[in-house]
C-alpha cells in the first residue's frame, strides 16, 4: 500500500510522502468548505463579513483550511512515529492521501504497553492541537475562520481515531488493553470482530445519511481490520525464523545462451518457477516464468533477465518478505560473500507460515 507516492521531503528523519489520491480530494475539500463558509461562520459565531464571501476568497480560506487539516493529520502521524522512534522502533514513511495520514513502521509493538503509548500519541497531538487553536482563536476575519476550523478539525480528528476499530487508534489501544491479561493472538481476533462491528455501523449510518464518505471510510476499516490481522499471523508465524531457515540451497542454475524453451522444460521438470542466471560462476540475474509470457523460445534467455534482489542469509524471514513485496519480487537470491548460496521465493514463506499455524515444528 502506497508505494507510489511522491516524496516531498524528510521530517526528523522521515520521509513524508503524498499519495496521488490527495491531489484529488485536496481540490474538490476546499471547494466544499468554500461553498459552505457562510454555514461555518454561522456555526463559530462570526460575524458574516461580506469582504470574505465574495471574489476567490471562499476558495482561499477553503483550500487553507484544507491544507491545514492535512498539516495537522501530519503532524498526528508523527506523533506515532516519535513515539515508536522512542521504543527504537523506526518509521519507514508518513504518507498523506485520500483518507488522511498512515504512518508506515518497521513493526507494530507487540508488548501492549509500547502499543498502548504508540496508538494514543496520535489523538494526543490532535487534541493538543485543538487546544492551541481553541486558545489563539480570534473572532473576526480570515483568521477567525480558520482557528475556528483548525480547533474544531483537530478535536473531531482525535476523537474519530479512537473509535476502537483497526487500524485506528483506538482499535490498537483496545487490542493493547486485552494483550495485557490475553495473548497477543487472541487481543487481535477480539479487535478485529469488534472493528468489523464498527464498520458496519459507520458504513450504514453513512447510507441512511447519504454520505459516501463515511461509507468510504467504513469499507477502508472494514478492509484495514482484516489486513492487520493477517498481518499479525504472518509476523507470529515467521518469527524466529532466517532467511537461511527457509531459502532453498543450492539452486539450479542456468547460463545466459539457455533458449527459453529449455528453460521452460527444465521449469516442468524440476518444478520450479525462477532461475538464477550465472555465468562463470558470476550472477547474471534472474529470469521468472512470469517474465517470460510471450517470450520467444528461441531466443537466449539473457534477453528476459531482471535485476535479482539480494538477501543474507542471515536476514529475518519476514524482513525479507516486506522487502519482496515492496519492491514486487517473486522470489530473491541469497547470496554470502559474493556467493550465491540460495534462492528465496513468496512459495517457501507461505509454506512456513502454512506449517507454523498447523502447530507443526518449524522447518
Amino acid at each position: 500500500m502506497f508505494q507510489r507516492g511522491l516524496t516531498l521531503f524528510r521530517l526528523l528523519g522521515i520521509p513524508i510522502q503524498l499519495d496521488l489520491s490527495l491531489l484529488l480530494i485536496l481540490p474538490l475539500l476546499a471547494f466544499l468548505i468554500g461553498s459552505n463558509l457562510p454555514i461555518y461562520l454561522e456555526l463559530f459565531g462570526l460575524p458574516q463579513d461580506p469582504s470574505l464571501l465574495q471574489g476567490p476568497w471562499p476558495f482561499l480560506l477553503g483550500l487553507l483550511a484544507a491544507l491545514g487539516l492535512f498539516f495537522s493529520v501530519l503532524l498526528h502521524e508523527l506523533g506515532h512515529a516519535l513515539t515508536a522512534r522512542r521504543f527504537g522502533i523506526e518509521t519507514k514513511r508518513i504518507t498523506l492521501w485520500l483518507l488522511g495520514g498512515v504512518a508506515q513502521m518497521e513493526r507494530i509493538p507487540q508488548e501492549p504497553k509500547k502499543e498502548l503509548w504508540v496508538a494514543l500519541a496520535g489523538p494526543g497531538v490532535s487534541f493538543a492541537l485543538a487546544l492551541f487553536f481553541r486558545m489563539a482563536r480570534v473572532e473576526t476575519g480570515a483568521l477567525g475562520f480558520l482557528t475556528h476550523y483548525l480547533a474544531l478539525v483537530n478535536l473531531m480528528l482525535g476523537l474519530f481515531n479512537l473509535l476502537p476499530a483497526l487500524p485506528l487508534d483506538g482499535g490498537r489501544v483496545y487490542r493493547a488493553l486485552l494483550a495485557f491479561r490475553k495473548p497477543y493472538l487472541q487481543a487481535t481476533r477480539q479487535a478485529l470482530a469488534l472493528s468489523q462491528a464498527v464498520a458496519w455501523a459507520l458504513g450504514l449510518f453513512g447510507l441512511v445519511v447519504f454520505n459516501p464518505f463515511l461509507v468510504l471510510i467504513a469499507f477502508f476499516v472494514y478492509m484495514a481490520s482484516r489486513a492487520e490481522v493477517e498481518a499479525t499471523l504472518l509476523a507470529q508465524a515467521l518469527s524466529g525464523l532466517k532467511v537461511k531457515d527457509l531459502m532453498t540451497p543450492e539452486p539450479l542454475v542456468i547460463p545466459p545462451s539457455l533458449p527459453v524453451q529449455e528453460v521452460l522444460s527444465l521449469a516442468l521438470v524440476h518444478k520450479v518457477s525462477g532461475f538464477p542466471v550465472v555465468e562463470e560462476g558470476r550472477v547474471l540475474g534472474v529470469v521468472g516464468l512470469e517474465g517470460l509470457e510471450g517470450a520467444n523460445p528461441l531466443a537466449p534467455v539473457a534477453h528476459y533477465l531482471k535485476e535479482p534482489l539480494v538477501l543474507s542469509p542471515e536476514e529475518d524471514a519476514l524482513t525479507a518478505l516486506e522487502r519482496m513485496a515492496e519492491q514486487g519480487y517473486a522470489r530473491a537470491l541469497v547470496m554470502a560473500e559474493d556467493r550465491l548460496v540460495g534462492i528465496l521465493s513468496k512459495t517457501d514463506l507461505l509454506r512456513a507460515f502454512q506449517v507454523r499455524m498447523l502447530g507443526r515444528p518449524s522447518p
